[in-house]
């Protein structure tokens, strides 16, 4: 495997950061968290990021 071969299969974001930001922004942009308050949706997001599962919102009681 060439140099260049290797940098485009290792190519993928590799600031945490950043990952965070995006992962947050997809969970907001797919989960339902209409009815919650600023605060509460905030935790949601974090629930919703360490189990992976989007829909898991819809069991959450505050």
């Amino acid at each position: 495997m060439g140099a260049e071969t290797e940098a485009a299969v290792y190519d993928y974001v590799r600031d945490g950061t950043a990952i965070y930001a995006r992962s947050f922004a997809i969970i907001r942009a797919e989960a339902d968290l209409s009815r919650f308050s600023d605060d509460e949706a905030d935790v949601a997001v974090r629930m919703i990021h360490a189990c992976g599962l989007v829909e898991a919102a819809s069991a959450f009681v505050f």
